[in-house]
């Protein structure tokens, strides 16, 4: 019986990809992520140099734990087979259910791609009375989509949310 779901960002919780990450800003100043540089590192070529972050441990454990249903909600595109999907499967273990862009040409926010994808497999029955905890480093993400799902939020310092 599934007790709890945990429901992990990547990149600055889980897994340290900041070798590959750097912000511009745009054309009103505000500061963004460079997508052209992070897709431009996104292969096996760059990813092999992510290493994983103190969190990955508690990752990898509530995957071993059966009353935990465990989660990945990223911004990243993963594919199976591909460097990302490769990497994740090889290190830290694949999920047991995973939330990603759909493809360079999903350009929609990250927040959004995780509360649509999480509120989708959230309203199961069988998840209906497990408590749900939320890893973010992104402070926006971590409060609206904690919001969105009705999930205990925990923030995770990092060098790649902001």
């Amino acid at each position: 019986m599934i007790k709890r779901i945990h429901i992990y960002d990547l990149d600055g919780t889980v897994i340290d990809s900041s070798h590959r990450y750097r912000t511009v800003y745009d054309k009103n100043g505000n500061l963004k992520i460079d997508l052209k540089y992070w897709r431009d590192h996104d292969n096996e070529n760059f990813i092999k140099y992510d290493t994983l972050l103190p969190l990955a441990e508690n990752y990898k454990k509530d995957l071993a734990d059966p009353e935990c249903y465990v989660i990945i909600a990223t911004a990243r595109a993963c594919y199976p087979n591909d460097a990302n999907y490769e990497y994740i499967k090889a290190t830290i273990g694949l999920p047991n259910h995973f939330i990603h862009r759909k493809g360079l040409e999903d350009v929609r926010k990250g927040s959004e791609i995780k509360i649509k994808g999480l509120k989708k497999i959230l309203n199961l029955k069988q998840f209906r009375n497990a408590a749900k905890v939320f890893f973010e480093d992104n402070i926006d993400y971590l409060i609206n989509v904690a919001y969105a799902i009705d999930a205990h939020p925990v923030f995770v310092k990092s060098n790649q949310g902001f």
